[in-house]
């Protein structure tokens, strides 16, 4: 949602369905669908970021040791009901669980955030798998920072004699 005469300067397009966007007065992040606790829309002026972090988010280590702990339960099935075709089914399924939970935390790409902070808090989005995306908006976003200048006034009002 652009205001009237505002126009987009450049945008960064996370593969989680939201994006980023830089116009000559501010920076609009629309988290897609705002499902499970995500920000649907923020929206920060360019000269209240106070600082710009990316960072990467490590791959889910949860996925790997729940598939650790899953292949040792699989193990122990097996162990406990050697002779049963039930017992050894059972086995064989907690052992496939695993593996795909196993795999997913080696195929799974690790993440990169965007944080852009404020003095009012902070706008935080996943922006895929490249830095370098992230790294050339976060530029952009200080080169626009740079071409406002300094403000003139402090206040945003005279202190008129009252009298």
């Amino acid at each position: 949602m652009l205001l009237p005469g505002e126009r987009v300067i450049s945008e960064l397009e996370p593969r989680g369905g939201g994006y980023f966007q830089l116009t000559h007065a501010r920076v609009i992040y629309n988290g897609g669908g705002g499902t499970d606790g995500a920000i649907a829309y923020a929206s920060v002026r360019l000269k209240d970021i106070s600082s710009i972090q990316i960072s990467r988010r490590p791959r889910a280590r949860r996925s790997a040791a729940w598939g650790v702990v899953g292949l040792f339960s699989a193990i122990g099935v097996w162990q406990v009901t050697p002779d049963s075709t039930i017992g050894i089914g059972a086995a064989v399924t907690v052992a496939l669980i695993s593996l795909f939970l196993m795999a997913d935390y080696w195929v799974r790409p690790a993440g990169v955030f965007l944080e852009l902070r404020t003095r009012g808090g902070t706008i935080a989005g996943e922006v895929g798998g490249k830095a370098s995306n992230a790294l050339a908006f976060a530029r952009q976003v200080e080169d626009e920072q740079r071409r406002l200048g300094p403000s003139r006034v402090s206040t945003p009002f005279r202190k008129y004699p009252s009298g």
